[in-house]
């Protein structure tokens, strides 16, 4: 008997079948824990291009000394003993002290050794500025050894790639930024992709979201080893942390999704989850999805201490699931434990319980917290974090920590501890200005109230840029950022007076709406505009205030200042600030002692443009940085931009 056809057939595999099937068998027999072990490979390596371009920078700063203790823990020093171990030939000159005094106190200009004061500013005086510098103090400067040595960046090297890199996407994110997320996303496309099926093969996400574990939790912490193989501060790998934290989450819901699909199309959804393994699976996917939803912008900024506690129980819930779903994780929890464990190590090494003197500034709108058990430790620019152990800040005020930047300089000759200025923007910064208000003149011994505080830090800062090794800056400021501005022109005038900076040249201009809040810094402003101008001092220092809001009609307190004798180099203009005719002033008088012969050896250093402000003005530096004319950069030896950005 014959058998029919079409059973032949039927028995017979098709070519297609076949395919299908090997296919399968080869996504079944693939070795994905060993794939996604070497993307990881290829991300060190990775990381490991931009560590070799960074380290002759870290060379060069770790070459001197004072970098091996300055700028990773804060300390107490004898400022004494320093000042009597110093060479004799180094005069004693006290730097401006941060007490902020009224300007009609008869205190807050010594009329004996005051300068003329004029109004405004203006040619002349900046004429005379540089002529008081460049005559014995050239001499004093060019028989010194111990000046930094000056590597320049490489966005300074190639500085139209630098520019294209600095072009704004959004706030807080730039081409360059834009672009290692683009390669980020492209390589865990590959990883997620390369011989696997979404919708057929959900192990592949799976294994790649566990692997990607120690990559988001390194990038979450303030003391990372990533930011210090790079010399990059925790706040400038912060928006890579939220990227990869995303995109772990949409690999762990695309690994779940892909099961419930299957279970439902089996019609086992439901039984599938009361096993162990699934049911582990789920309770990870619900603590994935919170740290999602609460990391959300518009909840991090108006409920910010309520993000970190859920964030906390969703990473711990996500951990102990992952563990429980895949034995096979347990390497990568263990290190993103360890990452975690590393950063909690250093910060309570890094912090110090003290007391600290609260006096509020109303004209600024600022509290005032200087720490006298803490004077050294720190870097220009850098900040810490301070807990208030007080019950007039609440219940659980006392819990916490928020940053500030440094406003002081550290191991100051005028022996005054580490200074905060802290603005008022939120509930607990007007708790502590109420607080520093309270009972203000009761205490013993002077203005202020003493609290117990937790200081730790400190933070962020230039990394592996030496400030003293160019040869001008321009330090930009826009309403608070002026606390940053001023610690650094404080430490670059202390550096420039121990004979240790290159500095020829520093303006500082700081953009405010009002121009009465130069008032409680007028008295500083002078002191340091004196100093410059002394023959102790090699650099020249302008300050330049820019007030945004305009009267038709000046009201009485406006014209106060506006008519007030303004001390020699500090102009007080109307409107926004001319950034890119000044940043040209300040390359060209960087480069005036060089190319006008009077400097034995050596070429201009490279001009240093930073700015601390909003976005907008940080973006308005950047052009001006931009737009400097590549014969001037050139002659200059670059333009290298630090920026310090509110809410980036």
């Amino acid at each position: 008997m014959s058998v029919p056809s079409i059973v032949i057939e039927a028995a017979i595999p098709s070519k297609s079948a076949i395919s299908a099937a090997a296919q399968q068998s080869e996504v079944d027999t693939f070795d994905h824990p060993s794939f996604v072990w070497h993307i990881d490979i290829f991300l060190l390596a990775f990381v490991g291009v931009f560590f070799i371009i960074s380290l002759p920078r870290a060379f060069i700063r770790f070459s001197h000394r004072r970098e091996w203790w300055d700028g990773h823990f804060l300390r107490y020093v004898d400022i004494e003993q320093i000042i009597r171990m110093r060479p004799k030939s180094v005069p004693r000159l006290r730097l401006p002290s941060m007490a902020f005094v009224s300007p009609n106190s008869t205190t807050w200009l010594d009329s004996e050794k005051q300068p003329d004061l004029q109004r405004n500013g203006s040619s002349s005086s900046q004429a005379q500025l540089m002529r008081n510098n460049t005559t014995a103090s050239d001499r004093r400067r060019r028989a010194m050894t111990d000046l930094p040595s000056h590597m320049a960046n490489w966005t300074t090297r190639l500085p139209v790639l630098s520019s294209l890199t600095r072009i704004p996407v959004r706030p807080g994110l730039t081409v360059g930024g834009a672009s290692i997320l683009i390669a980020y996303f492209t390589l865990m496309a590959y990883a997620g992709l390369y011989k696997s099926n979404l919708l057929t093969d959900p192990l592949r996400t799976g294994y790649l979201a566990v692997s990607q574990i120690p990559v988001v939790v390194i990038l979450a912490t303030k003391n990372n080893v990533l930011g210090m193989l790079l010399g990059a501060a925790y706040t400038r790998l912060n928006y890579l942390h939220r990227f990869a934290g995303r995109l772990l989450i949409l690999a762990v819901n695309i690994h779940a999704i892909d099961y419930f699909y299957k279970w439902s199309l089996d019609g086992v959804l439901a039984e599938s989850l009361k096993k162990p393994v699934p049911l582990t699976g789920l309770v990870g996917l619900i603590a994935a999805d919170c740290l999602l939803v609460f990391s959300f912008e518009f909840i991090r900024r108006r409920f910010f201490h309520t993000f970190i506690v859920l964030h906390v129980i969703s990473v711990i819930a996500f951990f102990a699931a992952v563990y429980a779903h895949a034995d096979d994780a347990l390497p990568y929890l263990l290190c993103g434990v360890a990452a975690y464990m590393f950063d909690r190590l250093f910060r309570l090494l890094k912090t110090r319980y003290t007391t600290a003197r609260l006096r509020a500034l109303p004209e600024l709108g600022m509290t005032r917290v200087e720490i006298n058990g803490v004077n050294a430790g720190w870097r220009a620019g850098q900040h810490v974090r301070l807990r208030v152990l007080e019950g007039g800040l609440g219940p659980i005020g006392w819990l916490e920590a928020h940053p500030f930047t440094v406003a002081s300089v550290a191991k100051s000759p005028s022996e005054e501890g580490l200074i905060l200025m802290c603005k008022k923007t939120g509930t607990w910064t007007n708790k502590l200005f109420d607080l520093a208000k309270r009972r203000e003149y009761s205490e013993v011994g002077g203005v202020g109230r003493d609290v117990r505080v937790l200081v730790e830090g400190p933070y962020g800062g230039p990394g592996h840029t030496v400030y003293t090794s160019f040869s001008g800056a321009l330090v930009v400021a826009g309403g608070s950022g002026i606390t940053f501005a001023l610690g650094m022109v404080q430490d670059l005038l202390q550096r420039d007076r121990e004979g240790k900076s290159r500095l020829k040249c520093i303006e500082l201009v700081w953009s405010v709406q009002d121009p009465t809040a130069i008032l409680p810094l007028l008295g500083l402003f002078n002191q340091l505009l004196r100093q410059s101008t002394s023959k102790r001092y090699y650099t020249s220092l302008q300050v330049t205030i820019c007030y945004t809001r305009c009267f038709a009609n000046p009201p009485p307190h406006v014209l106060k200042v506006l008519q007030t004798e303004l001390p020699l180099g500090l102009r007080v203009t109307p409107g926004r600030p001319k950034l890119q005719s000044t940043l040209n002033s300040v390359v060209d008088r960087a480069c005036q002692l060089f190319h006008g012969g009077k400097e034995d050896q050596g070429a201009p250093a490279g001009v240093l443009v930073t700015v601390c402000g909003p976005q907008g003005l940080a973006e308005d530096v950047r052009k001006a940085v931009r737009g400097v004319e590549p014969q001037r950069r050139r002659r200059a030896g670059g333009v290298e931009l630090h920026d310090e950005v509110f809410g980036g």
